[in-house]
């Protein structure tokens, strides 16, 4: 299966509505209706979130500093290296993969110029930015059109340049954080750098990037083994403790051995790779294992049964930790039954690499949310688009269209899935520490912003039923009530709508388990 085969984001409840509000606006704007801040129009802007929210496609940035493993993981996601890694030009632009009709690379400069170059043999950015047509520093994004990529048929990815790149680029990278509706922040080795530049990506690309929607990524788990060992264990310590330095800023860390998921999810390595693999299953184990020490050994190996060529290969593709594994698996020594054949190879190097847990948690935080997510992001650009527009010189018509709909998103905002996007400056304010709980209460107010429903919001089982939801909701109710009431000042806001978004989990529920008694 696919990296992405999971089933796509719809136009829910919430997506709807704000259609809607949108569609609405736009048929009460005069004819001819062209003011507001330069360089779009009101008309245009609100177009802009029409199409968007037309567009169906939930957008993912992959985020992180410099050589954090973005463009690696944008390719295991894909299922096809399209995207430009190693250290090339091509890796400090901005680039968005989609679905289109045929392989193709759209370059957006700077000035506003717009011209399509060919795509990568097999689809993807060209290897040599100087194919591009333009200067890295003259591009504004690049958008990749695919054909064969089953996730683009369900999200757009966005991958954007290391944050520390950003000097020159950074109103064109910030802009595409904040046009995308949930992010995969990178880091090979997490630690405080990490939670600095999460708190700079909130301040500059906008308040809606909090653990509500960033999943973190442990992108080079292999790295943290010793030698040839298994990294696992350690790499799930790792994860599990900074998933917990990081709250309010990440719903979970998922680690993942970056270039194994990239190989084993796309379509690089044949039989001749496997056929390399199987000579160096003949060398004594001891002999590979001080080989495999460090990629620089393995690449310089000459007594080995390798050509260089043979061995920058496998390099290239697995790395050593993933060359020591697959010999592994080709020979038993893993403990399982011997590996036959080059698929059955790439499912077990699959499977090891992490790429399918990250897949379900995508599923899970991203996917299942992605109308909540959407709408989140449609509300956002209203409310800039009414803030851009100064009052007092708007056309009257215009000024009233805009209050009218000012009214509109405020009331489609009482929405409980909606409350939720509330409580994301209190998740801020808990990664920066300005806000102080105790962790019972910090978990309790980390997964009532970012549950999917009702029951997850409550750290419910799925299959709770509607009494239960509509109880512990109430409980949970009293509890902020008291926090409201007598907690510290910078509690007693969130607590507030923690409270009130868990009085309305109680009405529905309550609501729901009635009509199923009755």
């Amino acid at each position: 299966m696919n990296a992405a085969s999971t089933s796509g984001p719809e136009q829910g409840e919430l997506c709807t509505a704000v259609a809607r509000l949108v569609g609405t606006a736009l048929a009460a704007l005069p004819p001819g209706t062209a003011p507001g801040p330069e360089p779009g129009s009101v008309v245009g802007a609100l177009e802009a979130v029409r199409d968007r929210l037309a567009e169906g496609r939930l957008r993912i940035a992959v985020g992180g500093r410099m050589n954090a493993g973005k463009s690696t993981l944008v390719n295991a996601l894909l299922g096809q290296r399209l995207a430009a890694t190693d250290a090339t030009e091509c890796t400090t632009v901005v680039a968005w993969f989609r679905r289109g009709v045929q392989n193709k690379v759209r370059v957006r400069r700077l000035d506003g110029r717009a011209y399509d170059v060919p795509a990568h043999p097999g689809g993807g950015i060209p290897r040599d930015p100087g194919r591009l047509g333009s200067p890295p520093e003259e591009i504004a994004e690049l958008l990749v059109d695919i054909t064969s990529s089953e996730l683009t048929r369900r999200h757009i990815l966005i991958d954007t340049p290391g944050m520390d790149t950003l000097s020159g680029l950074d109103d064109v990278a910030l802009r595409a954080l904040a046009q995308a509706d949930a992010l995969l922040y990178v880091m090979p080795h997490p630690g405080a750098g990490d939670a600095e530049a999460l708190q700079s990506l909130r301040r500059q690309a906008g308040p809606r990037m909090t653990a509500m929607n960033v999943l973190g990524v442990l992108s080079r788990i292999d790295e943290l083994g010793t030698g040839t060992g298994p990294p696992w264990p350690r790499a799930r310590r790792v994860a599990a403790t900074y998933a917990t330095r990081l709250t309010g800023m990440v719903s979970h860390i998922v680690p993942v051995v970056g270039l194994l998921a990239q190989t084993a999810g796309g379509d690089e390595f044949t039989e001749d790779d496997t056929a390399l693999l199987r000579r160096l299953t003949e060398v004594p184990r001891e002999s590979l294992e001080e080989a495999l020490y460090s990629p620089e050994e393995f690449a310089e190996w000459a007594d080995g049964p390798l050509d260089k060529a043979g061995r920058l290969r496998l390099l290239d593709l697995l790395g050593a930790y993933g060359i020591a594994l697959a010999v592994d698996l080709l020979t038993g020594a893993d403990g399982g039954p011997a590996v036959r054949g080059t698929g059955a190879l790439l499912d077990r190097l699959r499977a090891a690499s992490g790429l399918d847990a990250l897949v379900r948690e995508i599923q899970a935080r991203f996917v299942s949310a992605a109308d909540r997510l959407r709408a989140a992001s449609a509300l956002q650009a209203l409310d800039d688009l009414a803030l851009a527009v100064p009052g007092a010189t708007a056309d009257p018509a215009v000024r009233d269209t805009l209050a009218a709909l000012r009214s509109d998103v405020a009331a489609l905002r009482r929405h409980p899935l909606l409350r939720q996007t509330e409580l994301g400056s209190a998740l801020a304010e808990l990664a920066s520490g300005t806000l102080s709980l105790g962790d019972a209460d910090a978990a309790a107010l980390v997964a009532l912003a970012t549950g999917t429903d009702a029951a997850a919001c409550l750290r419910l089982p799925p299959d709770a039923p509607a009494h239960d939801i509509a109880r512990t909701a109430a409980e949970a109710a009293a509890g902020w009530r008291v926090r409201e009431a007598s907690g510290p000042r910078p509690l007693r806001r969130h607590a507030r709508t923690a409270r009130e978004l868990c009085e309305e989990f109680h009405f529905r529920s309550a609501e729901r388990a009635g009509h199923q008694s009755g």
